[in-house]
């Protein structure tokens, strides 16, 4: 008897492309109500804690698309240079310029809108009152019995130490993005970090939460749906170093793009290597009981670039529509979820 858990990436107000993508498949296949667990890392937390929560995916694509400016409320004086920067109007001004991107002294959004959005969506219950397996990564700032920051996988398994704090908990403490977001406390377990600082793809935490918590037996029972919050086009190219000693803070954690090289790159490659390296690892270990899928975008989108929601829309119907790539995703779930 095979355990199926739909898995959803970190990335923002990009989850618009997760939400898609199941949607699409729901509406052929009922994908939803036959996943017998979700797991989710931020943004694919929040999604996954709905879906479990018996919210319906159309709600949850409705939210993304209108709900943007509710989730993303900027802190205090980076309203109006945020407003532009979304825009994509050049900073005219250093403060401008430093309401774009990632929060530099402060952080850029304070969580009370995405509070709100996360209580529409999984209302005031505890986790452990999940009804299906639902996991979320979140990383642990300070673990006292450790002595140090911790990840963490949080889950309602009948073991897991967070399985006793509430649903809204749990979707603020997986989506607190650094430097976007404030850390999140939990009550007594202390502050909490967005999950995507080490499992932005939550596919492995997924397979070893479910089988150690007693959902599985092992990871051949496992069929597993990983659906990403897409492809962003970047990298640093050989000529955009041409001294490679002079690759300190200012380049890797540069909070603005420098030509093709994106702000932050440090942040950008840590999520999306390990995201890439989840979905590698999963595929090697569950074989072809591991399916894909991701929408590959013409041009860098942030995780709070909210304001070209429509684009990201847009990108997705297309690749829902023509690619090969989907059509095969489709195949997949009509043989082997359906």
């Amino acid at each position: 008897m095979s355990f199926k858990i739909l898995c959803c990436d970190g990335g923002g107000i990009r989850g618009v492309i997760t939400a898609l993508l199941i949607q699409d498949l729901d509406q052929s296949f009922g994908i939803v109500q036959s996943a017998d667990g979700f797991a989710g890392t931020s943004t694919g937390g929040l999604i996954s804690l709905g879906l479990v929560s018996n919210v319906g995916i159309d709600a949850i694509v409705n939210l993304y698309q209108n709900e943007g400016d509710k989730i993303f409320e900027p802190n205090g004086w980076l309203l109006d240079a945020q407003a532009k920067q979304q825009d994509r109007v050049p900073a005219q001004s250093t403060e401008e310029l430093l309401g774009s991107g990632p929060g530099i002294f402060r952080c850029q959004y304070v969580n009370t809108g995405l509070q709100t959005v996360a209580q529409q969506l999984v209302g005031t219950g505890a986790l452990s009152s999940a009804g299906r397996f639902v996991a979320v990564n979140s990383a642990r700032l300070w673990d006292a019995s450790e002595n140090s920051w911790a990840p963490c996988t949080i889950s309602n398994g009948p073991n897991n130490t967070y399985r006793g704090i509430s649903m809204v908990d749990a979707a603020l403490a997986t989506s607190a993005a650094p430097t976007y977001f404030p850390p999140y406390q939990v009550g007594d377990f202390g502050y909490f970090a967005d999950g995507g600082t080490f499992a932005n793809n939550p596919s492995m935490t997924a397979i070893v939460e479910a089988i150690y918590q007693g959902y599985a037996t092992a990871a051949s029972d496992i069929v597993m749906l990983s659906l990403g919050t897409g492809a962003n086009p970047v990298g640093v190219p050989p000529g955009s170093v041409p001294n490679p000693l002079a690759w300190g803070v200012t380049h890797w954690l540069w909070p603005f793009s420098n030509g093709v090289v994106p702000a932050t790159a440090l942040l950008n490659l840590t999520m999306d290597a390990t995201a890439e390296l989840a979905a590698i690892q999963a595929q090697q270990l569950l074989g072809s009981n591991y399916m894909r899928g991701n929408v590959p975008l013409s041009q860098p989108f942030a995780l709070d670039d909210y304001k070209n929601v429509g684009e990201l829309v847009s990108a997705t119907q297309n690749y829902i529509k023509t690619s090969p790539e989907w059509a095969a995703v489709r195949s997949w779930v009509q043989q082997n979820w359906a």
